[in-house]
């Protein structure tokens, strides 16, 4: 199950950052690019503090749905 979940995060995150863009990999000041964990950390756990994410155009990008329906989806199957 742990293989499973590191599995959807490292994919969810591929995806968010080719889908929405520089959340991970930003440019700092001086157009480098650097990685930005705390960005990232921000963005995944954004849903639990906000109803932003909480549509259905943005459902894919919604890291806790992304989770709960992945795993809801291994114990059916």
């Amino acid at each position: 199950m742990i293989y499973l979940l590191l599995g959807i995060t490292l994919l969810f995150i591929i995806y968010s950052e080719y889908s929405v863009g520089s959340i991970l990999i930003r440019p700092n000041a001086s157009g480098q690019l650097l990685f930005n964990f705390t960005s990232l950390f921000y963005f995944m756990i954004n849903p639990f503090f906000t109803q932003t994410l909480w549509t259905w155009k943005t459902l894919d990008i919604n890291y806790p749905f992304v989770l709960g329906f992945c795993s809801i989806i291994y114990y059916l199957v």
